[in-house]
């Protein structure tokens, strides 16, 4: 295991897992090195030894040099074609649920098609632990084509589809085929990146909010102009096209893991820190509140009475989410740190709900497209920083199992939070759901402070770089 900034040699001899917890965050300003230079060992020879020693012994060095070249961008390049199709898709699919509650699901609720959503996003995390096991072992070569493969026939199923229990299997297929491409896409970027590896992985997630642009603007045309079985097929093919380029440009940085009985202490020690746990509630509220944004924005637009344009505040919330994907990761990378940076953003979005969107976004279209760009900003932030903590808690060639993990445990807030949002906005309307969405950013804030408070030794280091 290499040795972080701010690890003594013996902290060194005793870790014997794969992936290191307890040191904390890669990089990070210890408080006992507040003079140190974050993400360098250019002061530490001893350091840099034992970095070449560790990587040495495990076999996991990387192939080439992180950070340098255009190899690294080529692979974010690929990434970014990687989440278009997926999260991109997903992040402006409501689309789907209102096109579906006025022709082909009538007779159901807006809760009960909102379940069709849910599994969707559902599945694609909760089948990110195996995914990233599986790249951490074989790496991308064959995993990465045939989960693409298996995302885009089930598009094509969705097409023949025509009741709810057809629509339900096939989003069901997508969701768990979704997991390979999204997991290897997060996860390859820590092998390529280390200095740079906030923006990097912004630069990835970008797909989300210009996928959501880019489909949201396809999908208008094609539900306007095609029936549902030739607007579906067409979606079917564009997706197939960046899935394919996709997977030619990405490459992993480190050679594949064998499945030894190695990999098993590192999980368990993982699931047993309290670090891991905080870090996981606090993307899991954060990831709550942004499937809440992409599902219920059509709906919350019906309900606040300006139905007719709801199309234009999913674009406005996706622009935002361009400059929440780069401009927070950056001042991550800079100045802040990832902790410190998604502790910035979520006392940023929690102000903007309740300082904005709860007194006028409901009575005011212009307040509410203010409100949707802010939001696409704070949430938006929230995947890319997500990302950056929980890699830094890990070694580069077991990233893949982290997150993972990580996203197996946070699934469980894409499976609730469409369902429980349209539930709560129909029965409390907007506000109810503004209270709800205040109440788990809070509860993530809360879990991120504590996180920070336990990695500076139950102390509140307010300077210091996380």
């Amino acid at each position: 295991m290499a040795r972080r900034p701010g690890t003594d040699s013996s902290t060194d001899n005793a870790a014997e897992s794969q992936c290191e917890v307890e040191p904390g965050f890669v990089g990070a300003s210890l408080p006992e090195t507040a003079d140190y230079d974050p993400g360098s060992d250019a002061g530490d020879p001893g350091a840099r030894a034992d970095n070449g020693a560790a990587e040495a012994s495990s076999g996991a060095a990387p192939l080439t040099g992180v950070d340098v070249g255009w190899r690294p961008w080529k692979v974010v390049i690929g990434c970014f074609c990687l989440t278009v199709p997926t999260y991109g898709l997903l992040s402006g699919i409501g689309l789907f649920q209102t096109y579906w509650q006025r022709d082909m699901l009538r007779g159901y609720s807006g809760s009960d098609v909102s379940w069709i959503i849910s599994i969707f996003g559902f599945l694609d995390c909760l089948f990110a632990g195996p995914a990233g096991t599986l790249f951490d072992r074989h790496g991308s070569r064959w995993l990465l084509p045939l989960g693409c493969v298996a995302y885009v026939a089930s598009f094509i199923g969705l097409a023949f589809s025509s009741t709810y229990a057809q629509f339900m299997g096939c989003m069901t297929a997508a969701g768990a085929a979704a997991a390979m491409p999204t997991t290897i896409a997060f996860s390859v970027v820590g092998q390529w990146f280390e200095a740079r590896k906030g923006i990097a992985t912004g630069c990835v997630t970008l797909g989300a909010p210009l996928g959501g642009i880019f489909f949201s603007l396809l999908l208008q045309v094609l539900f306007d102009r095609f029936p549902w079985k030739t607007a579906a097929l067409v979606l079917a093919a564009t997706m197939a096209c960046l899935l394919s380029l996709g997977s030619l440009l990405v490459e992993t940085n480190l050679p594949v893991q064998p499945a030894n009985e190695d990999s098993k202490p590192a999980l368990s020690s993982v699931l047993r820190s309290p670090k891991f746990w905080l870090i996981c509630y606090a993307v899991f509220a954060y990831e709550l509140v942004l499937f809440v944004q992409w599902g219920t924005i059509p709906s919350y637009a019906v309900s606040a009475n300006v139905g007719n344009k709801q199309f234009y505040l999913m674009m406005s919330y996706n622009i935002g989410a361009v400059m929440g994907r780069t401009l927070p990761p950056w001042l991550s990378d800079r100045a802040l740190g990832p902790l410190n940076a998604i502790i910035v953003m979520n006392i940023f979005t929690l102000l903007v709900v309740l300082a904005i969107w709860l007194p006028v976004g409901g009575s005011s279209v212009a307040a509410l497209f203010v409100v949707m760009v802010l939001m696409g900003i704070g949430t938006g932030s929230f995947v890319p920083l997500g990302v950056s903590c929980i890699n830094a808690l890990c070694t580069p060639e077991h990233t893949g199992t982290w997150l993972g993990s990580a996203y197996s445990i946070v699934s469980v807030a894409t499976l609730l939070g469409n369902p429980v949002s349209s539930a709560i906005l129909a029965r409390y309307h907007c506000d109810g759901l503004l209270a709800f969405l205040a109440a788990v950013l809070f509860s993530g804030m809360i879990s991120a402070a504590a996180l920070r408070w336990l990695f500076h030794g139950r102390r509140w280091i307010f300077k210091a770089r996380v």
